[in-house]
């Protein structure tokens, strides 16, 4: 059966499964109408039409039962035929309601011409499945009572008479639209059926080939056994990895949380003695300084595992800056440091809020801990093509040879120096990553004895070099 036929014969099906509440419901529009003309015309007319309404509306019953039966075996033009008859002996005897039912009255003749126009209008959405179908059942119908309105002596019938020709006019542009849009959407259902078959033809296709592929992976799988073995001790290395970041995530930061809580709540107890506090201020810091070392060990994994995305948004550095110096005023002022901020009235930047306040809160850390006591930190900001920060301090300064390693991974500034290690020397390699993140850049510029200034360049819009 080509799609053509197919196509038909889902229209015809379509008519026939929609036929049994219409056909209903124009039988009791068949006993309404005659209810409202009963003492007002003449009743032998009256009972033979309903007689014939009701005759063909069980005939048509009998159609569709007869369709459900047989539309497997039977031929659909035979089918089709069948519906149509049945259709046109509807349709001709509510045209004959022009002849039978129609008199002098008025009110009662626009009654009659209302239903009939309401047949027609309901018709729509099951008989117009097939335009033809519908514009058999529309002219049926209408033109006999066109006809006679329009032949009648009275002005009022005429009006009558021309608005049912333009209502009817209207209902057959209204069932062409509706039948193309009915058909294209079973034909797009058809050509997506063979192209589900095309596809599962070319599924079984690829699926041969990889049979086929899969003898020729076996043939060689006795050479790659020792890949094989390398990948799996790479997985269970990542899945140790993952586990080890995991247990660091839950099972370090909760209970270093909980001791950094109670350990702040205890130094409110000023019934405590001096040494208690005293102890009780060294567990905060140790608390703190041990987080501190935990999330940037994770920071530094999600950095590299690509699971750190930036969520940029624009924001005002001064609000910023002042976030910063909440956290590193008492560490400067504890070694009697001067923190001198750059001026900002209304600047604003485009970024990752939460990752440039990391990267600025790691830059002055580094700047307070390698400064003097009674020393001095300038940070300046510059906004031209990009916005650009510097952070200058007066520590020992860093050799040129080491501008670039200070960045990488666990290499720390204090280990340079020959200082003690307080940190993972990952600091200044998150913040390299966060600022190439934004497509930024970091470097330093230092002399031995001296200082050391970080600058950092970011584009003015997130995405941009």
């Amino acid at each position: 059966m080509t799609i053509k036929e197919r196509i038909f014969a889902t229209e015809l099906d379509t008519l026939y499964r929609s036929l049994p509440l219409p056909l209903f419901m124009s039988w009791f529009n068949s006993l309404f109408l005659a209810g409202i003309l009963y003492n007002h015309i003449p009743k032998t007319f009256l009972y033979l039409w309903i007689f014939s309404n009701t005759l063909i509306t069980a005939m048509r019953y009998g159609s569709y039962f007869y369709y459900r039966r047989v539309f497997e075996s039977q031929s659909t033009k035979k089918l089709y035929y069948l519906y149509i008859i049945g259709l046109l002996l509807s349709a001709s005897i509510w045209g004959s309601a022009s002849l039978f039912l129609l008199f002098d009255s008025l009110v009662y003749g626009l009654i009659v011409v209302f239903v009939a126009g309401g047949m027609v209008a309901g018709a729509l959405g099951s008989v117009a499945y097939r335009f033809e179908t519908y514009r058999l059942y529309n002219l049926t119908i209408l033109i006999p009572f066109i006809v006679v309105l329009l032949l009648h002596p009275s002005q009022e019938f005429h009006i009558m008479g021309f608005i049912l020709f333009l209502f009817g006019g209207m209902l057959l542009v209204a069932s062409k639209k509706f039948y193309i849009h009915s058909n294209n959407s079973i034909s797009l259902q058809f050509q997506q059926e063979e192209t589900l078959k095309a596809l599962a033809s070319e599924k079984m296709r690829i699926e041969e080939l990889n049979a086929r592929l899969s003898q020729e992976i076996k043939a060689k799988e006795e050479t790659q056994m020792n890949l094989v073995e390398a990948l799996k001790a790479s997985k269970q290395s990542a899945k140790a990895k993952e586990a080890f970041f995991a247990t660091m995530s839950h099972e370090l930061r909760t209970p270093l949380n909980s001791i950094i809580g109670f350990s702040q709540i205890l130094s409110r107890k000023k019934e405590l003695p001096d040494n208690i506090l005293t102890y009780i201020e060294k567990i905060f810091f140790s608390g703190r300084h041990l987080l501190d070392l935990v999330n940037t060990i994770l920071d530094f994994s999600k950095l590299k595992s690509g699971k750190m995305e930036p969520h940029f948004s624009e924001f005002s550095l001064k609000d910023l800056f002042y976030e910063v110096s909440i956290i590193c005023e008492p560490l400067a002022q504890k070694n009697s440091i001067e923190i001198r901020y750059p001026l900002f009235e209304f600047e604003t930047i485009i970024a990752d809020r939460r990752m440039l306040y990391q990267v600025l809160l790691n830059i002055l850390s580094n700047a307070i801990k390698f400064s003097p006591q009674n020393d001095r930190i300038k940070c300046t900001y510059e906004h031209t093509d990009v916005h650009l920060f510097t952070f200058c301090d007066h520590g020992p300064g860093i050799s040129s040879e080491m501008y670039e390693k200070i960045f990488e991974p666990f290499m720390q500034i204090d280990n340079i120096d020959g200082l003690n290690s307080q940190g993972t020397g990952l600091g200044l390699s998150i913040v390299k990553e966060m600022i190439e993140i934004h497509n930024g850049k970091i470097w330093v510029e230092s002399i031995l004895g001296k200082g050391s200034c970080f600058i950092i360049s970011l584009p003015l819009a997130p995405g941009n070099p």
